[in-house]
């Protein structure tokens, strides 16, 4: 059997035809990101001209799902727009030649027929190699045309674990572990499924204890949610058996049960706070959570005890079920959001609030540490002022050494007039800098 994912309105004849959103010729409606077939059903899947209508987020399990359901040793072929062929082809083309450019590098306002993403050569042959395909070949089509493409063309190896994966990414979804409209949210998770795919395929054809040991421990700190769901999953394969993993299942669910996640997000907001530190106190925090994980998996009660009774004394840190350096920026970035609209309406005790919330979360934060100096200057608390103003400085130099002169000028004239007395003049929230 053989496989055509987008057809739109071009029928294939000895393919099954899908299509998202036009049934006008397709054989069924389906999203090319949860495909309605068994595993290995297809000798040949084709993919033209859809990849970039899905996103970066959604083109992942997209081709996760192609690679599960083609046979070992079937082939795939796929097409999308050349984004580099495209623009060179934008800057030397006339004004006609530009609007048609412009439609084939976005697509057209219609239901599933925008544009979201575009592909360079590396990147397609990244994630083509990260979902598990192999032999890539991948050529340009028409390069000097208004409709330049790139064909690659490659084939399902034999690898266990990649069968796996793109059953466990299958799960993800269908357990609503992975929400595919959040971009952010799926680059983020995938950190932690690269990680897991990494020490799969180190350990060679079975899965043994340190292994298990080591992929739980990473699942575990991210989320025990999405450890529990990998584990069934390659306890359904020949890389292990359910006998293997029943404790380390047994212990994703307790971390679980008790909202680790939280648990380390607690954690960490409680260090001490050292602007510019940001990397070095989460590396601490995980550093614990595995010797917290190691603990558990040892079923050492007094440990057990002691996370649990954490776990009720802390507070819920919103929908988060995911622990990252990445997620701890997006909730300070909310709660200063919060501080600056609290700013912004003269709520000054409520901005302070919610932005040392803020920071908490992101020692590296310089917009909030600028927008206290303001604060401690409208308190006309003047050492108080200059120190976060200095924060802001050391900051500054810390990120952006190659043009944090330009902002410190900024820091600096705000800094003179605190000391002069004319902090007023400052007395609004800082968004950017």
């Amino acid at each position: 059997m053989k496989l055509n994912i987008g057809c739109g309105l071009e029928y294939k004849k000895g393919y099954v035809n899908i299509d998202a959103f036009d049934n006008t010729v397709s054989d069924r409606l389906m999203s090319a990101t949860n495909l309605e077939f068994d595993n290995q059903t297809f000798s040949h899947v084709a993919c033209i001209q859809l990849l970039e209508h899905l996103g970066a987020a959604k083109s992942i399990y997209a081709l996760s799902e192609i690679y599960r359901v083609c046979k070992q040793g079937g082939s795939f072929l796929l097409e999308t727009p050349d984004l580099v062929s495209s623009f060179k082809s934008f800057i030397k083309g006339d004004e006609n030649n530009r609007k048609m450019i412009m439609n084939w590098i976005y697509g057209l306002d219609m239901p599933g027929m925008s544009h979201k993403y575009g592909f360079p050569k590396e990147l397609l042959e990244r994630m083509l190699h990260e979902a598990g395909f192999i032999d890539i070949e991948i050529v340009q089509l028409k390069p000097k045309s208004i409709h330049p493409s790139l064909r690659a063309t490659c084939k399902k190896g034999n690898s266990r674990v990649y069968q796996v994966i793109s059953q466990f990414r299958k799960a993800l979804v269908e357990e609503k572990q992975v929400n595919l409209d959040h971009q952010v949210e799926v680059i983020e998770k995938e950190v932690l499924i690269q990680e897991l795919v990494q020490l799969t395929l180190n350990a060679g054809t079975t899965l043994g204890e340190r292994y298990l040991k080591t992929i739980v421990e990473a699942s575990s700190i991210c989320s025990p949610k999405i450890g529990r769901v990998f584990l069934d999953c390659i306890s359904e394969s020949e890389l292990t058996t359910q006998d293997e993993i029943r404790d380390y299942v047994e212990t994703l669910e307790k971390l679980d049960s008790m909202n680790f996640v939280n648990v380390l997000m607690h954690i960490f907001s409680e260090l001490p706070i050292r602007p510019g530190e940001q990397s070095e106190s989460y590396a601490s925090v995980l550093k614990l959570g595995k010797q917290i994980v190691g603990k558990f998996i040892a079923k050492d009660q007094s440990a057990i005890d002691k996370i649990t009774n954490t776990s009720k004394k802390i507070q819920n840190y919103g929908n988060n079920d995911f622990f990252s350096s990445v997620g701890l920026e997006i909730m300070s970035n909310k709660q200063l959001a919060l501080g600056l609209k609290a700013f912004g309406l003269d709520q000054i005790d409520n901005a302070t609030k919610f932005i040392h919330a803020a920071i908490r979360l992101n020692r590296n934060s310089i917009t909030a540490f600028w927008n206290l100096a303001r604060i401690s200057v409208l308190n006309q608390n003047t050492e108080s002022a200059l120190q976060y103003y200095s924060t802001v400085r050391n900051l500054l130099m810390l990120h952006h050494p190659k043009n944090y002169r330009s902002y410190m000028k900024n820091v600096d004239i705000e800094r003179r007039s605190a000391e002069d007395g004319k902090g007023e003049m400052f007395s609004k929230p800082l968004f950017s800098y």
